[in-house]
């Protein structure tokens, strides 16, 4: 099975998960606060709330790997084809 995908859009793609990242960040970072709580169920709030900033951690930095991978794969991609193509004027590949 093959599928073409356009450097270009890889790379769109990239700047996407790049994005999302910083969404999960923010995320991440809105989950603070247990002023609203009664003593009796601090504790398990903030136990609640650590679990899910790490969840978001977590995915913020799996986001940023796929992106970053992503984008030298489209990095890659395109150095291959300017590799095998011949400059304008030419008739072999470089």
């Amino acid at each position: 099975m093959s599928i073409e995908v356009p450097a270009a859009e890889v790379h769109a793609l990239s700047g996407r998960l790049v994005r999302s990242a910083e969404e999960a960040d923010d995320a991440g970072a809105r989950l603070g606060g247990t002023h609203g709580v009664g003593e009796t169920l601090r504790v398990a709030v903030e136990s609640f709330l650590d679990c899910h900033r790490a969840g978001a951690a977590a995915m913020a930095g799996e986001l940023r790997w796929l992106g970053g991978t992503m984008a030298a794969v489209a990095d890659s991609w395109l150095a291959l084809d300017g590799s095998l193509l011949a400059e304008p004027g030419q008739v072999e590949p470089r």
